[in-house]
């Protein structure tokens, strides 16, 4: 399938088309919020990340119904951080996750949200102040967060034929995140990374593990696709994908991808 670089843009909500069965809400700078991935089959439709909040969700809806696209029956989480998990309880249809992001957010889910409580987990190192800082933009009344796992959860992967489209879930080991899952759909030439192509800030201050990131380089060099999307910058092709990702692997440093967000110390995906 071919990129279409097809976009609408009424009022807020603009949804960028990226092949004939794909879309995605471009990611947010400013409160963190990551592209969310749409997948259109005859069938069922099927959404990737459940963004930062329902306010993020509710965004996203919007978008899909001013072009009477129906909303997902299925929500796949790619990873735990809060930027791609905190919407799930806002979601339409059925959440699933890897059983490693489920076992998280149930740990996220008893978290305290004050100003003392993030700063202490800060200070064991739990959760990093990008993340608390950008939180708190997303939410200035920091009482409505609300954290749930998904209803579903898989191990290994998981194919769901959505009819004329068959997306295969994979958990895969890559260098931001240990629970880190990926959506394959061989018909559109398209994989969603989440921020699977990031470095790991929780501990290497957004470096790349060398183990991980070949393990990822491996697996999408023996993927057939045209276009990788991330979370927080522009679809890229693959052959761009897999330079940038030999390039980590190679100096293990976070390597600034064009287009992408521009990070500050201490930054993150």
């Amino acid at each position: 399938a071919n990129s279409t670089a097809c976009c609408w843009n009424r009022g807020e909500a603009m949804l960028k088309r990226l092949t004939e069965r794909a879309w995605y809400l471009p990611w947010e700078e400013e409160t963190d919020r990551p592209n969310l991935c749409y997948l259109l089959g005859e069938r069922h439709s099927l959404a990737v990340d459940a963004g930062n909040s329902p306010a993020h969700v509710g965004k996203f809806y919007r978008a899909l119904e001013e072009q009477g696209l129906p909303l997902p029956d299925f929500t796949v989480l790619t990873h735990w951080h809060w930027d791609h998990t905190f919407g799930l309880g806002a979601v339409h249809g059925v959440g699933i996750a890897s059983a490693k992001t489920n076992q998280k957010l149930r740990q996220v889910a008893a978290w305290q949200w004050t100003p003392q409580a993030m700063e202490e987990r800060e200070r064991r190192g739990e959760d990093i102040p990008f993340c608390n800082e950008h939180i708190r933009r997303e939410y200035p009344r920091l009482g409505e967060i609300a954290v749930s796992p998904a209803a579903v959860e898989l191990e290994g992967s998981l194919t769901l034929d959505l009819g004329g489209v068959r997306c295969q879930l994979l958990c895969q080991e890559n260098p931001h995140a240990p629970d880190g899952l990926l959506v394959y759909v061989p018909q559109e030439g398209l994989v969603v990374l989440g921020d699977a192509d990031c470095g790991d800030f929780y501990h290497l201050g957004g470096g790349y593990a060398p183990g991980p990131t070949r393990a990822l380089l491996q697996r999408l060099s023996a993927w057939d696709f045209q276009w990788a999307l991330p979370g927080h910058s522009g679809p890229e092709s693959k052959e761009g994908e897999l330079a940038y990702l030999a390039a980590q692997a190679g100096s293990g440093r976070p390597v600034q991808k064009e287009g992408a967000v521009a990070e500050t110390p201490g930054g993150v995906c």
